[in-house]
C-alpha cells in the first residue's frame, strides 16, 4: 500500500514538474487610449497600465496567457468637477501564432473580470462608485524575440447600458 502511494506521488510530482517547464512568466506595460463613453468621462486622456502574466505554450502556435492588469486614467477636470477612473482586471487570453511556433505575428482573444472604480470630486459632493463586469479583448501582436513582444488590442467592457469602458491598448510584453 505504501509503495503504491509513494509511486503515485512520484509520478504526480514528475508530471507536474514536466508541465511546469512550459510555463513562463512576464510583465506588460501599456498605454490605453479611451474610446466611446470612457473617452468623454476622462476627457480623452490616455491611461497607463501595468500587469503580470503567465504563458503556457500548447504547441503548434497555440498559447494561453492568464493575466492581471491595472489601468489608471489621469484626473480630468470639467470646471470645478474632477473625474478619474481605474480598472483592475483578472482574465486570460488565447494567442494564435501564425508561424505555428511562439514567435512572430499572432492574434489574440481574451476575456476578463474587471473591477472598475470611478470618482467625481468637487462641487457639492464627492461621489465614488465601483462595479465588476466582464470584459472582452481582441487584437494582434508581434513576438520580436523569446522575451520581447508588442501588442495592439481593443478592450471592451459594458459598464452600464449607456456607458462603455472601451479602449485601444498599445502594449509591450516581457517574458522573464
Amino acid at each position: 500500500m505504501k509503495t503504491r502511494v509513494l509511486t503515485t506521488l512520484t509520478i504526480l510530482a514528475a508530471a507536474l514538474s514536466l508541465q511546469a517547464q512550459s510555463w513562463h512568466y512576464g510583465l506588460q506595460g501599456a498605454v490605453n487610449l479611451p474610446l466611446t463613453s470612457l473617452k468623454d468621462y476622462v476627457d480623452s486622456k490616455p491611461g497607463p497600465g501595468l500587469g503580470v502574466h503567465g504563458t503556457y505554450d500548447l504547441g503548434d502556435g497555440h498559447m494561453l496567457r492568464p493575466r492581471l492588469d491595472y489601468t489608471a486614467y489621469p484626473e480630468a477636470a470639467f470646471g470645478s468637477i474632477k473625474r478619474k477612473a481605474s480598472s483592475l482586471s483578472l482574465g486570460g487570453d488565447y494567442l494564435f501564432f501564425i508561424a505555428g511556433k511562439p514567435e512572430g505575428l499572432y492574434l489574440t482573444l481574451g476575456a476578463a473580470g474587471s473591477r472598475w472604480s470611478f470618482g467625481n470630486t468637487g462641487g457639492p459632493a464627492t461621489v465614488t462608485s465601483s462595479t465588476t463586469k466582464v470584459g472582452l479583448t481582441g487584437g494582434v501582436g508581434y513576438q520580436w524575440s523569446a522575451t520581447l513582444g508588442t501588442e495592439l488590442r481593443f478592450t471592451h467592457t459594458r459598464i452600464q447600458s449607456d456607458f462603455k469602458g472601451d479602449a485601444l491598448q498599445l502594449g509591450v510584453t516581457v517574458r522573464l
